[in-house]
């Protein structure tokens, strides 16, 4: 007997009675190599496809790299807590209204304001959901994907304005450009509501023109896919997470391999080694009883009576009650023609190797730990625990923090904001507002009231 426990689409842990191992299932083992292959390769700028008269551009070498990502990610036990992290470390105190100035010492700096205006403006489409959709799109996939809905202010001859943001799962989205045109640019997005499943005969797409920002009213609704850049990738992000993608499916598979062997392992401790003739006596015993009790003898009999045995043997080997206790045999010997032999029970003790195997699934999970930490960029200061599992000091915690926001929030926050601050400037261009997240900056305890010390705080 086995069981097949599946841990990813084309993948999964068989566990029996004798070992467990993971498996990958490819359509021709001889094709494995090409298959890793295939599926990591980062060349798909000329994967191209056609879609009635548009010509899309696949996101991923088999277009479905923010399913394969999502999917990595979620079924791994760090990762989901280490990108929630650091959305909570962009987020901070929330999004806020801000002027960037020069203080008197010539330094840039955020002036942060109220505008009861663009505030009114902002609340009536609930933006705060909208970012942090985006803050989370940000730090699986480093992209962000809006859709620009213009009112009805043209219809009645007034200027017209970006009534809402949108914000749109970059699993259903596509840059595509008309098959037409001699451009390499994507020009715009195709939703379909699944891109995995018969997406090049797909009839339920919806196509929308990009955003222009150079004229934001040219089209009544257009997409915006606001991204970081990746170097020589010509249409899409490719995220950190990319490069530590097996790394996750190593972390990911230790558990279950650890589960499945604490389920189904052969772990015995001893080995009992039972003399032949102790049994034919025992049946020969047995079948004279049947005969003096006009019984029928079978062997179904003998092998009740052979199972209750062992099991005054297992009782006595086994179970805290029975610590301290021995088990007594008498050992006869034999003479047959030269040789001599022994009969008699034997118990030997097993050694386990249980501890080298689960230390080394262990090493190999830590490993694994420390890789994704590296790929998605955290330092295990602000993720909440160093590599010994135990909470870092407050100083590498305050300076890992004061280095992430001098260093590591900019350009993330700018991706983020970025089409909803497009929107502000498209319906207030004589402003100079923006959104950004505010942080409170970090200090030590020493150097902080007592009332405002965080044990005083909580």
């Amino acid at each position: 007997m086995f069981e097949v426990e599946m841990f990813r689409e084309n993948g999964g842990l068989v566990t029996t009675s004798e070992a467990s191992f993971t498996f990958e299932a490819v359509e021709n083992p001889r094709e494995l190599d090409s298959k890793r292959t295939e599926g990591t390769s980062l060349d798909w700028t000329n994967q191209d496809y056609q879609l009635q008269q548009y010509t899309v551009f696949p996101y991923g070498s088999t277009d479905d790299l923010p399913k394969t990502i999502r999917d990595v990610v979620q079924e791994n036990y760090i990762a989901p807590g280490i990108l929630k992290k650091k959305t909570q470390l962009l987020w901070g105190k929330g999004p806020k209204l801000y002027i960037e100035d020069f203080d008197e010492k010539g330094d840039l700096v955020k002036k942060w304001t109220k505008d009861p205006v663009i505030t009114k403006w902002l609340e009536s489409w609930d933006y705060e959901k909208y970012l942090m959709k985006a803050c989370v799109d940000f730090h699986y996939i480093e992209c962000v994907g809006t859709m620009f809905y213009q009112d009805r202010s043209a219809r009645i001859g007034k200027a017209p304005k970006i009534a809402k943001l949108e914000h749109r799962n970059p699993n259903n989205h596509r840059l595509a450009k008309l098959s037409s045109d001699q451009g390499k640019d994507a020009t715009h997005c195709i939703y379909t509501p699944d891109f995995n499943r018969h997406y090049q005969s797909s009839t339920e797409h919806v196509v929308y023109p990009l955003f222009d920002y150079n004229d934001p009213f040219k089209h009544k609704n257009a997409y915006y896919y606001s991204n970081m850049y990746s170097f020589c990738s010509d249409y899409y992000a490719v995220p950190d997470l990319y490069g530590s993608l097996e790394w996750l499916r190593r972390s990911s598979a230790v558990p279950l391999i650890l589960k499945a062997f604490i389920k189904n392992g052969i772990t015995p401790k001893y080995h009992v080694i039972s003399p032949q003739k102790h049994w034919e006596n025992l049946e020969r015993e047995l079948q004279e009883k049947c005969r003096n009790e006009n019984k029928k003898f079978t062997n179904d009999l003998f092998v009740a009576e052979k199972t209750n045995y062992l099991r005054k043997v297992t009782k006595t080997l086994s179970g805290l009650e029975n610590t301290g206790k021995f088990w007594h045999t008498v050992e006869h010997i034999v003479v047959e023609n030269n040789d001599i032999l022994t009969q008699g029970w034997q118990i030997k003790e097993i050694p386990s190797n249980i501890k080298e195997m689960v230390s080394a699934n262990l090493e190999i999970s830590k490993e694994a730990n420390r890789s994704v930490a590296a790929g998605v960029g955290m330092h295990p200061a602000l993720g909440g625990a160093g590599e010994s599992g135990k909470s870092d000091s407050g100083s590498e915690q305050l300076y890992a923090l004061k280095n992430y926001l001098i260093t590591g929030i900019d350009i993330p926050e700018m991706i983020v904001t970025k089409a909803l601050n497009y929107a502000i400037k498209a319906n207030w261009p004589e402003k100079e507002v923006k959104v950004g997240f505010y942080h409170i900056a970090p200090q030590r305890e020493e150097d902080t009231t007592s009332s405002d010390r965080v044990k005083n705080k909580v």
